[in-house]
């Protein structure tokens, strides 16, 4: 049985293991999110770099409620990386952040 998740903030990314670190930071540092029931998903858009790793690095250092998961989509090309959130996700809603963009403190909870 899977939970029912509010919002799921994905990140679609190619070659971003330098840019999706950022990001992480701040979604990990998201503030008002205690009554929303979230996670991150990034879509390692068939990177050439250390992208996943650096995900997964993330994701043993993560203690934060929302669960942060890593996938991969080897189909090149942000309609496929965007096309698996949507396979992947069991939220309501879903949120994209490109690997540059960087999410304000009360970004998730103004989303939901």
């Amino acid at each position: 049985m899977t939970r029912d998740i509010d919002i799921t903030v994905a990140i679609c990314t190619y070659n971003g293991a330098d840019r999706v670190p950022e990001v992480l930071d701040h979604l990990h540092a998201q503030e008002e999110v205690e009554q929303v029931d979230w996670e991150v998903l990034v879509v390692d858009n068939n990177s050439t770099d250390e992208t996943s790793e650096v995900v997964e690095q993330y994701k043993d250092a993560w203690n934060r409620p929302a669960d942060l998961r890593c996938v991969v989509e080897t189909r090149q090309g942000l309609a496929f990386a965007r096309q698996r959130v949507i396979d992947e996700s069991t939220s309501t809603l879903v949120a994209f952040l490109d690997d540059d963009n960087l999410p304000a403190p009360d970004w998730v909870a103004e989303v939901v």
